[in-house]
């Protein structure tokens, strides 16, 4: 019994020295190398991850393996001291839809702490910093705004850390469980080091009319050098029809080696151009957004989308449609902002031979920031 009692004492001494002298958070420079202590949530083996680490203000300490003792602002700081660069993550506000950063290293490697419960590849980890506030790049939203996310395992805007995919929410839930249980209030030391693969590169490509082809080779080969992140540029010279075709090229390459996010200023993402036809049918869309339709060089007709639900609890509402018809540019936009503000979606329709410049003079007309416009061939 005495011999127990001290194997006992000894089993639990390095967790209470561990508890006690491990800073929350330290930097190597020299390294580049960032340890951070995390306290253990212990959410069960078979609980639905959808957070590795979270702030010690988060509210979804439910759904994470661990709360971090630093601030999320610290945790931020210390890796900017260790050399990770501030990368981009995913905004579908700015129709960024893929992190970019820092490839990154674990110690405890991510698959000890976590298992994929799909039989999915194992995904790079990078450091992307997370959405920073407007005013201060240094100020990383997620020290002040729920999840608080240090490490997200799915495409979350603020989140320090993401895994190296485009990862839906919904789509991800469900992926990642608990590879083994820690008691609750345990700590544990990870380490992030920076890895030797770079961070993509930022490029911008320009298409001009007759120059799709050549363009799309340069893309190619920039990939097969590294990863890379690009912004596509439309010139306002091309065609509907002809936009449509490099969208559906561009479509085919869009992966995780060319990440294709954002847009040129007053322009549109690239799957503007690549709608779902069944959405002509407005009994297959979600929300029933304004219908923008270029009759000519100055005429625009506006179709207002008007759902009757009636008094009965209805599985699909009754739809009519109302039109307005517009020869002013700035008219037409007023009423458009105004109808587009809660489905943050716009449907243009206008012959394959309409130029973009057409379109682009309408969109910077429209007033507030509507991420989504789809343009029909008509």
């Amino acid at each position: 019994m005495q011999i127990k009692k001290v194997y006992e004492m000894t089993a639990v001494l390095p967790l209470i020295i561990l508890s006690t002298v491990v800073a929350p958070i330290s930097v190597d420079k020299a390294n580049h190398s960032v340890s951070i202590s995390a306290v253990s949530t212990d959410p069960g083996i078979d609980m639905q991850l959808e957070f590795l680490l979270v702030g010690p203000n988060s509210d979804r300490d439910y759904e994470a393996m661990f709360v971090t003792e630093a601030s999320i602002a610290e945790i931020a700081a210390a890796f900017e001291q260790a050399g990770f660069g501030i990368g981009s993550n995913f905004d579908p506000a700015r129709c960024v839809f893929w992190p970019t950063g820092a490839q990154i290293t674990m110690e405890p490697a991510f698959s000890n702490l976590v298992r994929q419960v799909r039989d999915v590849s194992d995904l790079p980890i990078l450091f992307t910093g997370g959405q920073r506030a407007s005013e201060n790049q240094h100020l990383p939203l997620a020290d002040t705004n729920m999840p608080a996310a240090v490490f997200a395992l799915y495409n979350c805007g603020q989140s320090l850390i993401q895994l190296n995919d485009s990862l839906d929410q919904s789509t991800t839930y469900g992926r990642f469980q608990p590879a083994v249980k820690i008691p609750k209030g345990q700590k544990r030391l990870i380490t992030f080091r920076r890895g030797e693969n770079p961070p993509a590169r930022r490029v911008a490509i320009e298409f001009l009319p007759g120059t799709a082809a050549q363009k799309l080779i340069e893309l190619k080969e920039l990939a097969a050098t590294g990863e890379i992140e690009v912004k596509c540029v439309f010139s306002p010279e091309l065609t509907i029809r002809e936009a449509r075709s490099i969208a559906g090229a561009l479509a085919t390459i869009d992966s995780v080696r060319v990440k294709i996010n954002g847009h040129a200023e007053g322009q549109l993402f690239y799957r503007a151009f690549l709608p779902l036809e069944k959405w002509r049918d407005r009994q297959e869309r979600l929300t029933q957004p304004p219908e923008v339709r270029f009759a000519n060089e100055k005429n625009f007709k506006i179709t207002k989308i008007i759902e009757d639900w009636g008094k009965n609890d209805k599985i699909e509402p009754d739809l009519s449609e109302k039109e307005y018809n517009f020869d002013s540019i700035a008219e037409a936009a007023a009423l458009v902002s105004q109808l587009a503000a809660k489905p943050m979606t716009i449907m243009v329709f206008a012959s394959p031979e309409t130029k973009l410049g057409r379109i682009y003079e309408f969109r910077r007309a429209v007033k507030g920031n509507i991420p989504n416009w789809y343009v029909f061939e008509e």
